[in-house]
């Protein structure tokens, strides 16, 4: 995040994109529902707030790649572009 944060500093850009920003291939970031929502911080970390009161699970596009769950790092998933989570 201090990287993104000192080059947005130094050669403008910014640290908080919309997931299309990153995958502009990939149709269903337009297509899906509620990518709207999803935003990559500083290239490397995928959100998608829960924006329900009392919501105890939320469906959450993830484009073709491998993905990391931060709750626990031995858990890699590779998504094939058509999955949720």
């Amino acid at each position: 995040m201090y990287t993104c944060l000192l080059r947005v500093h130094k050669e403008g850009g910014t640290c908080f994109d919309p997931l299309m920003f990153h995958y502009p291939q990939d149709d269903n970031n337009f297509l899906v529902n509620g990518t709207e929502h999803t935003f990559i911080v500083g290239d490397a970390i995928k959100v998608s707030p829960v924006l329900e009161p009392n919501a105890t699970m939320i469906d959450s596009y993830f484009p073709n790649g491998y993905w990391v769950d931060l709750n626990d790092y031995s858990k890699v998933v590779n998504a094939s572009g058509n999955d949720t989570a």
